[in-house]
């Protein structure tokens, strides 16, 4: 049955069809099932696949959240189920319902913007190489950096923060196993500061492991010290690389 609910949308169904919204837009679509669209079976497999993407990200958000907070565009959390679905697709190999993020181009994650508001690349242009050393630790080395020119800068009298989050996740079901954080704190009236390493502990095999950074902005107040000026709108966060560790 379908009717209007109280912000005037048609919902519910109308024999073997039902209405959805979609991005604020009512949609009509066939039921699948006994009484509705029959589904082949690659379409379920599809479909299973899917749902693996989605428990994927959720898994992998877990830990990324500490990075992006609530800071994120509105269609952050379906971009970045698409770019892991894409990843799992993208090994032809292994076959439907059965795909995996580890098995497929998780370099696709690679670049990947949580706030499309604020891009990271837009607000800091500092080089970043991130390696996996032979014994098995993230290498994190970036260049040298000069505020002045390489960070953007809201105002000449803030502060910013860059860090870069190593999260470390078990394979085939992507729990968080563990995180490090690493920081450059820089105002834009700093000399030019040289090249910085920064090296993890030596990671638990096998895993999956995502680079990301963002940039957290302050003012300083004489009574309330270090204030956040991240928001919505202003929450520049980023992939930088992901591996996987045998």
């Amino acid at each position: 049955m379908a009717q209007l609910d109280k912000h005037n949308r048609i919902v519910g169904g109308l024999g073997n069809l039902v209405f959805r919204q979609v991005n604020g837009k009512t949609i009509l679509q066939a039921k699948p099932g006994k009484n509705g669209v029959k589904q082949t079976k690659q379409t379920k497999l599809s479909a299973s696949d899917f749902g693996t993407a989605s428990r994927t990200t959720k898994s992998l958000s877990v830990s990324l959240r500490r990075l992006f907070l609530t800071y994120y565009d509105h269609q952050m959390f379906n971009r970045f189920r698409k770019t892991v679905y894409q990843a799992m697709l993208s090994n032809t190999e292994i076959s439907k319902g059965k795909k995996d993020l580890c098995k497929g181009d998780f370099a696709l994650l690679d670049g990947f913007e949580f706030n499309l508001s604020s891009l990271f690349t837009e607000y800091c242009r500092l080089m970043v190489n991130c390696t996996l050393t032979p014994s098995q630790e993230i290498l994190i080395e970036t260049g040298d950096l000069n505020p002045k020119t390489q960070i953007h800068w809201l105002s000449p009298d803030h502060r910013a923060e860059i860090c870069y989050l190593v999260s470390t996740y078990e394979q085939n079901t992507y729990k968080p196993l563990h995180e490090e954080v690493f920081k450059i704190n820089v105002t834009f009236f700093d000399d030019p500061l040289i090249s910085q390493t920064f090296t993890t502990l030596p990671l638990t095999s096998p895993c999956l492991v995502i680079v990301s950074s963002c940039i957290h902005y302050y003012k300083e107040d004489v009574l309330m010290g270090s204030i956040s000026l991240n928001d919505k709108k202003l929450h520049p966060a980023k992939i930088e690389k992901v591996f996987r560790v045998e």
